[in-house]
């Protein structure tokens, strides 16, 4: 697995990590292949591992605690990162809750969950403008000087937010989504990386929209995906099906391609994926070393120029 320095702190971390959320942290995914999922990163060389306090309806964070307890890999080699900023809330709505008491609670819960004496990496998840305020600020100066927390960042993906946490000056860190569908992405992340922040990029894999595998029927799991597609990404869904080539590739599977196209960037520190799949984990962290081919990354530029 390739490596990629972090600005702010003097060590590297795989250019590929693994986002523990959504349905991989369901309580209706059986767990023990969970726990596979994340042994099998370990496996590979994954170092860099991101959850949040409210993922799953809270059951995302605890579950990633009990996956990497249960490894034989010392969790000082790691990168774990969380946030806050978002609560679980009556019938498992969620909302969102940035004051200090809850930051500090929320905080708190996951080092329990997690198992750590600190967080290397602490988000505000997904703020609002009037979340960017002194109470805010000085809650986070608080966590890192009790050691709770190390580096503190944003997890957004709204450009107003992102420009209002680099003028902040509060932040040390930015994760973004950058993937196949959002190629307007490269020259910001360019950008970011000069400003002096740690950028690492979500949904890296555009939730497989391409990937014709994301058609078929496999259960609950697949009804639970589409939906989610259906209503968060109806607009990507169409520019997805102009990609529909991906999957005539000879020797890669369409997943690999875009998540090779996303590594040729040089500007950010680690691309999230998710899966509840061991097979699937094995063949996205082969692509690291990987070459998208300049044929192939010629034609995902002409069709992405289309939209």
């Amino acid at each position: 697995m390739n490596q990629r320095p972090l600005i702010n702190l003097d060590r590297s971390i795989s250019e590929i990590g693994l986002g523990c959320a959504s349905y991989w942290g369901n309580k209706r995914f059986s767990e023990r292949q969970a726990v596979a999922v994340v042994h099998a990163a370990l496996d590979h060389g994954i170092t860099y591992f991101d959850t949040g306090h409210s993922y799953s309806g809270g059951y995302a964070e605890a579950r990633l605690g009990r996956a990497l307890a249960s490894s034989q890999v010392s969790r000082d080699g790691l990168l774990i990162s969380s946030k806050a900023g978002t609560r679980v809330g009556n019938y498992g709505r969620l909302c969102k809750d940035f004051s200090p008491e809850w930051l500090r609670r929320s905080c708190e819960q996951s080092l329990r969950d997690l198992g750590l004496g600190q967080l290397p990496v602490f988000y505000l998840h997904g703020p609002n403008p009037e979340d960017f305020n002194d109470d805010v600020f000085g809650l986070l100066e608080s966590l890192k000087a009790e050691g709770k927390i190390g580096l503190v960042g944003v997890n957004a993906f709204d450009d107003h937010i992102i420009k209002l946490t680099v003028e902040s000056g509060q932040f040390q860190c930015l994760m973004p989504d950058f993937n196949i569908l959002r190629p307007e992405r490269i020259p910001q992340l360019a950008k970011w990386r000069e400003q002096g922040f740690d950028v690492f990029v979500a949904g890296a894999l555009a939730g497989g929209l391409y990937d014709q595998r994301f058609k078929q029927f496999r259960g609950l799991k697949s009804i639970w995906y589409w939906l989610r597609a259906w209503k968060n990404n109806r607009h990507q869904l169409r520019q997805a099906k102009t990609l529909a080539f991906l999957n005539n590739h000879p020797e890669h599977a369409a997943t690999q391609l875009a998540l090779a196209y996303v590594l040729q960037q040089p500007h950010f520190s680690s691309a999230l994926l998710g899966t509840t799949s061991v097979a699937h984990l094995t063949e996205l962290a082969g692509v690291s070393a990987a070459d998208l081919g300049a044929d192939w990354a010629q034609r995902i530029g002409e069709q992405q120029n289309t939209w």
